[in-house]
């Protein structure tokens, strides 16, 4: 079939230039993928350094009051709501630390600043480690890694313009009409090639270094790896798209619920209903000890 449809296309006048057309417009898409990559890259790096030259102000505050004895003048009380405030500015900070920040702004709590302290050391860490390997010569990996990243476009273009030539040439040239189940298993598969091809392009375009979603990029290759089906034939079609919208679907119970980072961590407002509870509960056990000493 692919066979006679190039006999086909080259025959027709014309072909040789639209076939350079079309070549020139793909590497055009691939300079221009890779032009904003690079610029990406640079912004994410630049974003870090701006992060960290933000939060690094905080951290070494907090550095020196623990390890101090004393209590810290109203100055310096002032010069950390500060450092906590510019923070806010931090765009690559993650909003569950943020949210400290937040509440430690509203309550001085040193338990609650204990515990910012030592989540605002680790995300400095992780950020200044990602920085460094920045700055540190690209492995084999890495090197083919940027070469083959930007192709995910023009590929994801060209992948997309031969599925939908393949379905009008089977169904006007080949006068294939929809009156049978058969003539409808060219259109099934068209979807979940479709599909394929927009799952197969979000897992290679995401970021090499994310691992923040795992769960979403194992759901994109079991939806891409589904098309492996098509090599049986036409009639796994419908077998491919519903396996295709049953991974789909359940994507959305595995992703919806929150990890546990996102979870209240101790000290946030979430708890304070429980903990004025408790208070209360204190304040009451209080007086009616109070009253049974004075009886």
């Amino acid at each position: 079939m692919f066979q006679r449809w190039i006999e086909d296309l080259t025959s027709r006048p014309g072909a040789v230039a639209v076939l350079f057309g079309v070549m020139a417009l793909l590497l055009g898409i691939y300079i221009w993928s890779a032009t904003e990559v690079r610029r990406s890259h640079e912004r994410r790096m630049r974003r870090i350094r701006d992060t960290l030259y933000i939060s690094t102000a905080l951290l070494g505050q907090l550095t020196f009051q623990e390890n101090r004895n004393y209590e810290r003048s109203e100055h310096e009380h002032d010069d950390l709501i500060t450092a906590m405030l510019a923070c806010k500015a931090a765009s690559y900070l993650s909003p569950q630390l943020q949210d400290q920040i937040r509440d430690c702004i509203k309550d001085h709590d040193p338990a609650r600043i204990g515990l910012m302290h030592r989540a605002l050391e680790r995300e400095c860490t992780v950020l200044s480690d990602e920085l460094s390997r920045e700055t540190h010569a690209d492995h084999w990996g890495t090197a083919v890694w940027t070469i083959l990243r930007p192709v995910a476009e023009p590929a994801a273009l060209a992948a997309t313009g031969f599925l939908v030539s393949d379905l009008v040439f089977r169904q006007w040239m080949l006068d294939v009409h929809v009156d049978s189940w058969d003539s409808i298993l060219p259109w099934i598969r068209a979807i979940s090639l479709m599909i394929t091809i927009i799952y197969g392009y979000l897992l290679w375009a995401s970021p090499r270094r994310d691992r923040s979603s795992t769960v979403t990029k194992m759901l994109s290759l079991l939806i891409a790896l589904c098309s492996l089906l098509h090599l049986i034939g036409p009639v796994a079609a419908p077998y491919a798209l519903g396996l295709q919208l049953i991974i789909f679907t359940s994507g959305f119970g595995l992703t919806g619920t929150r990890s546990r980072s996102d979870r209240p961590y101790a000290g946030h407002t979430d708890m304070e209903p429980t903990k004025q509870v408790s208070t209360e509960m204190e304040g009451n056990t209080r007086r009616t000890s109070g009253t049974n000493t004075d009886e």
